[in-house]
């Protein structure tokens, strides 16, 4: 990298910036994490700028930088929080079902989403990362397939792939999640 800022690196930060917070806020749900993850992107971003090639659109190439830094903090939490419940609890009086945390919402969160937009938001985080990441970008940042399969670096029928097969599994754990969080009347 060379130690001169480039001209234009301001404005493409100005220009992309609360795109980047609103990408990264839906992949995080977490405004510390979103923030640090624009943060860690555009400074990645600036450290490779001298191999961007502006002939490009910026937007993608930033976006799968932002996408490969989320992976990867994804993987290293993977790893980091990841035990088999094959082994026995760390209570032995308690089952591993009694221990793990449920994936229910807080009572102050399911106070501010209604229920529907609270069971889809579950579901499209219990999504595989790759689906999640092509659902976000398509449906709610509204790229076309072509930008996404830039972001993402895979061609664009693998996307139109990830995208359908997404939104089937989306569609089918919302079914389930809002099924299941219907009151029993009796």
């Amino acid at each position: 990298m060379s130690s001169a800022l480039p001209d234009n690196f301001p404005a493409l930060v100005r220009t992309y910036g609360d795109k980047a917070y609103g990408f990264a806020f839906r992949l995080t749900h977490n405004e510390a994490d979103a923030r640090d993850l624009v943060q860690e992107a555009f400074t990645k971003a600036l450290k490779n700028f001298d191999k961007f090639d502006r002939s490009r659109a910026f937007e993608p190439w930033f976006f799968r930088i932002m996408k490969n830094i989320f992976l990867d903090w994804m993987r290293r939490y993977e790893r980091k929080y990841t035990t088999s419940i094959e082994n026995t609890s760390p209570n032995e009086d308690r089952a591993w079902e009694e221990i793990l945390p449920s994936a229910e919402q807080s009572p102050d969160e399911q106070l501010e989403r209604n229920e529907e937009a609270s069971v889809a938001m579950r579901a499209l985080d219990s999504l595989p990362a790759h689906y999640k990441t092509a659902i976000t970008l398509c449906d709610i940042e509204k790229y076309s397939y072509e930008e996404i399969s830039k972001v993402m670096d895979c061609p664009v029928g693998t996307i139109r792939s990830r995208i359908h097969q997404g939104r089937v599994l989306l569609r089918q754990t919302y079914e389930k999640m809002l099924y299941q969080s219907e009151p029993i009347e009796g």
